[in-house]
């Protein structure tokens, strides 16, 4: 698979060539954009080795509360794979959905995890104000997930076994626009949405599908499919990615460019840490049940199994653990223009933040 074309000059700092030209090659390396002899890929059994100097200590924001997805996160950090990467890291939770991609921009935390949606918006923003600082750019850092998590929630015992069954149909949506992306991709037929009623209940979606209030409810299906359940609702998923949606990480760690940059070793170092754990909870998910428990016991054990048994599939396999896969990149690229999630199609370059490596040999403009 060849290289993502760069993006073209305005929005990526102007950087050294040997500087990005070391630090793209070491980020791919470690982080194991490639493969070995045997096809797997380059982090497959190992974590990559700590360098030389004093570990950095860094601060990483999860998108969301706590929960069975961060398994294979937890996982590294209780095994104590960052640690040998040289990386002291520490692990919060966010006050808000969007608290990650706030604190990472703003110097508050190094890394955080987010929809891979709000990273392309994010993005987006940032080459439409002809961003240079690249302490404002989201760079890609690994894959938490292989497939998106966005879906629909019906009552199994509703009859509705189709998603075509939803037409004309009552849907709770949060509000946030990428809800009427995932409708339309599910709820169509013949390659056309079909009319629907959403209702706009911010979060509360889960409970009136379960007060019978809705007829469906978007929903991050791996763990709101058990929450619903813990209601006493039986639940039906329609998967984005099953149903009109295409397979792309949705869920991945970020830095900002300016930390890739200046530190690309430890950044990748991360990246394979990360796959490490993400593969140890693949081939034994009771290590990602006992990595979540004992990082926060205040979990109900019984619910983290069951998100776990959902969340597992997604995670990928031994071999795409972690990775950012271009092709799936560039899939949800043409997703997210063609749902209006973008104004226009962003290449893989410009949603990764890989920065443009000019022919001078021009100081970069970015803070150290």
């Amino acid at each position: 698979m060849g290289q993502p074309a760069l993006p073209g000059a305005g929005l990526w700092p102007r950087v050294r060539p040997v500087a990005a030209t070391v630090a793209l090659a070491t980020f791919m390396l470690l982080a194991g954009c490639g493969s070995d002899k045997d096809g797997k890929g380059a982090t497959a059994g190992t974590t990559a080795a700590a360098p030389a100097e004093a570990p950095v200590h860094w601060t990483l924001v999860l998108d969301y509360q706590p929960n069975a997805v961060h398994a294979g996160l937890l996982q590294a950090q209780r095994a104590g794979y960052f640690k040998a990467a040289g990386i002291d890291l520490k692990i919060v939770a966010p006050s808000s959905t969007s608290d990650a991609l706030t604190q990472v921009t703003r110097g508050r935390a190094d890394l955080g995890l987010a929809d891979l949606i709000d990273v392309a918006r994010r993005n987006e923003r940032a080459e439409a104000k002809s961003q240079t600082d690249g302490r404002q750019i989201v760079s890609l850092a690994g894959a938490i997930v292989q497939r998106p998590l966005s879906g629909l929630l019906v009552n199994a015992d509703s009859g509705i076994t189709d998603p075509t069954q939803l037409q004309g149909k009552k849907i709770a949506v949060t509000g946030l626009p990428s809800d009427t992306a995932v409708v339309n991709a599910i709820v169509r037929k013949d390659g056309k949405p079909l009319p629907v009623k959403t209702i706009t209940l911010g979060f509360d979606g889960i409970n009136a599908l379960h007060a019978g209030r809705v007829d469906a409810s978007t929903a991050y299906w791996p763990a709101d499919a058990v929450t619903l359940e813990q209601l006493g609702t039986k639940a039906r998923t329609f998967a984005l990615d099953q149903f009109g949606g295409p397979a792309y990480p949705g869920l991945v760690a970020f830095s900002t460019l300016t930390t890739r940059m200046n530190d690309p070793e430890h950044v990748a170092a991360f990246s394979a840490a990360l796959a490490h754990g993400t593969r140890d909870v693949i081939a034994n998910p009771q290590v990602g049940i006992d990595a979540v428990q004992k990082s926060y016991p205040e979990l109900d054990a019984a619910i983290t199994k069951k998100q776990l048994a959902n969340y597992e599939p997604l995670f990928g396999t031994a071999t795409t653990a972690g990775q950012l896969d271009p092709k799936a990149l560039n899939a949800f690229t043409a997703f997210a223009a063609s749902s209006k999630l973008t104004s226009k199609r962003l290449s893989v370059s410009e949603l990764d933040a890989i920065p443009q490596v000019t022919a001078t040999d021009a100081p970069a403009t970015t803070a150290p």
